[in-house]
């Protein structure tokens, strides 16, 4: 998509620039068909007929090319007539290039932070439920993000890919709960506890919960799983009462 805009830009330069040296041809022929009255050449009405068929040309792709990187309807051909009509529609078409491309940044991470949840298990319970629920709501709006056809982003997409949803909010509880100052720590654990249990809250605020070596995709894994190791120091756990990190 990105290399068919560029080819478009090009086109559209070399199209502009053959128009202006039309342009400066018939300035001179109608002057002499003023003053002398002679003819234009064959060669200069063949040079009009073919910038027309490269600016239709131009055009027809122009018009494809928005219609399909946007949810605008396409213009129709008769009302791109001039090459500045034709410049403000290929602005369009970088505009929806910009638009669907951050689109797609957001809905990868999005998926990032979903497979990194999916990645999780228990320091010391391998069958903890309440991450096991939390898994599962993760995987089906994982399913969801996948499927999900549309001009527009999955409805969630956003939140997550922000750290505003509470699936990322957990996570960033997990991820950060050693580094976190107590303020955040503090305001993520009661979100989470709200949103999926004070157990999983817990296990989440104390740093219970990793990544497991056999879950994660490669690119995701810490350097210690890449290296066949897993680290062995578990951080000290909290109580129960509402201290932080630190």
């Amino acid at each position: 998509m990105d290399t068919a805009h560029t080819d478009l830009l090009q086109d559209f330069s070399l199209v502009t620039k053959s128009f202006e040296h039309l342009g400066q041809r018939l300035s001179e022929v109608a002057e002499q068909v003023r003053t002398t009255g002679v003819l234009p050449s064959e060669s200069l009405i063949e040079e009009i007929a073919a910038s027309r068929r490269n600016f239709t040309d131009l055009r027809a792709r122009a018009i494809e090319l928005v219609g399909l990187m946007s949810e605008t309807p396409n213009a129709a051909a008769e009302e791109i007539g001039s090459m500045k009509e034709l410049e403000a529609l290929l602005q369009m078409a970088a505009e929806a290039q910009r638009k669907r491309a951050q689109q797609e940044k957001a809905r990868m991470r999005a998926l990032t932070v979903l497979d990194r949840l999916l990645s999780l298990v228990h320091r010391d319970q391998p069958d903890f439920a309440p991450l096991s629920e939390s898994q599962a709501k993760s995987r089906a709006l994982r399913e969801a993000i996948h499927d999900h056809a549309g001009p527009e982003l999955h409805p969630d997409v956003t939140a997550l890919a922000q750290g505003r949803h509470p699936l990322a909010e957990l996570l960033t509880l997990i991820e950060g709960y050693s580094d976190l100052d107590d303020d955040l720590w503090l305001l993520l654990k009661h979100a989470v506890a709200e949103n999926f249990g004070k157990s999983l809250a817990m296990s989440a605020a104390r740093g219970k919960l990793c990544p497991s070596p056999t879950r994660m995709n490669p690119e995701h894994q810490p350097d210690e799983f890449r290296n066949g190791t897993i680290a062995s120091a578990v951080p000290a756990t909290f109580t129960d009462g509402e201290s932080g990190p630190h």
